[in-house]
């Protein structure tokens, strides 16, 4: 508990350092900073006010290393063109009672093994083996569409009905195809991709009420006598339709030559921007299942990081590809994700493209946060 002779708030200043708009920004305070402020204090939970509207802000501990140890704390915030922000913090001891993100393992026999992850715009999921097996799907991202920001996990898995059709809160309109859906991955070697089997375990590190961080293991691969393992760590923060997913991989032959593949799936259908000097691509195209249905458009995107090498954004094999430099145990970093004109405000591929420059933008500039004395 906080002592008597410290000060009661301490003030956080976030800075936009950038002329474009931020919703539903992520803001990470590091612990440290924290501990500075209140040095004899055990620091489980925070509370944040915001200066200007004096709302309070529901925030979340979170420990990206899994070492036991706090390593930050997570809250989102608007901010305008180059605005800067002020919120005062006090320790507190209320933990937030609900969350606008969820991810969850789907066992046997409804779910057949997926992996699914959703915040309060869209939801996604990742094919489990027992689905592979049956319906012969890879390691595609699929992308659930919804029209609600209330979690439908749950009520897409119950037995007796078939998630495809709406029921009024959305349902899986997109066909995420065999090989990589929207964002999923594949290696590229010799000029041929190659794709894993679907992910081998799972563990969820955090979920929410802001952020959701999870891993999933692929142990698919033998080329060229070469064995390859991949660890993706991806995360999806509330109010965004961007995944964040950093891949590495463990490779027994360490001159083993190869690229990861981001690959988005395309139709006949399909607008499409490649823009290689910003290292991204998007699409746009009709949503049609169940077969002869119309249920408005889905975006896809791809933007790589900053810190990740890119080799190459080029379409082939029905795919959209976005070829980066992979190197065993080094970390590559890189976005994707969806959006559905039927819910929100990106109705069309004018919006969807302003959105995906503008988030290119703030991922390349990131919020500044500072205590001040």
């Amino acid at each position: 508990m906080e002592k008597k002779n410290q000060k009661s708030a301490t003030i956080i200043k976030v800075k936009n350092p950038i002329a474009t708009l931020r919703d539903n920004e992520t803001i990470s305070i590091p612990y440290k900073l924290l501990q500075k402020e209140f040095p004899s204090a055990i620091i489980a939970f925070i509370q944040l006010i915001d200066n200007k509207s004096h709302k309070t802000i529901v925030s979340q501990p979170i420990d990206n290393n899994e070492d036991g140890i706090t390593d930050a704390f997570l809250f989102q915030t608007d901010l305008e063109p180059n605005e800067t922000k002020y919120f005062s913090v006090n320790l507190s001891q209320n933990i937030p009672d609900s969350s606008s993100v969820f991810a969850k393992f789907i066992s046997k026999p409804e779910g057949l093994g997926d992996f699914c992850w959703e915040n309060d715009y869209i939801g996604y999921r990742m094919y489990g083996q027992a689905r592979a097996d049956a319906q012969g799907t890879g390691t595609a991202i699929d992308v659930w569409c919804k029209k609600t920001d209330r979690k439908l996990t749950d009520d897409w898995y119950t037995a007796g009905q078939s998630y495809h059709i709406d029921k009024g809160y959305g349902a899986d309109h997109y066909a995420s195809g065999k090989n990589q859906g929207c964002g999923g991955s594949g290696i590229l070697h010799k000029d041929s991709i190659y794709y894993s089997k679907p992910y081998s375990s799972w563990k969820i590190i955090a979920n929410g009420p802001v952020r959701l961080v999870f891993e999933l293991k692929f142990s698919g691969w033998k080329i060229d006598n070469t064995y390859l393992r991949e660890t993706k760590r991806i995360t999806l923060d509330a109010g965004q339709y961007l995944n964040r997913i950093e891949s590495t991989y463990e490779v027994t032959d360490k001159n083993f030559s190869f690229s990861h593949a981001i690959g988005i799936a395309q139709r006949s259908d399909s607008k499409v921007i490649i823009d290689k000097k910003n290292n991204l691509s998007e699409s746009w195209e009709k949503l049609t299942i169940p077969a002869g249905s119309e249920n408005g458009s889905l975006g896809c995107a791809f933007i790589a990081d900053p810190k990740t090498n890119v080799k190459n954004i080029t379409s082939r094999n029905n795919h959209l590809f976005g070829i980066m430099t992979a190197k065993s145990e080094k970390s590559i970093i890189y976005y994707t994700g969806a959006a559905w004109s039927e819910f929100g405000n990106i109705q069309s591929f004018e919006n969807w493209n302003t959105y995906i420059q503008n988030k290119k933008e703030c991922i390349n500039h990131q919020c500044t946060v500072t205590i001040l004395k």
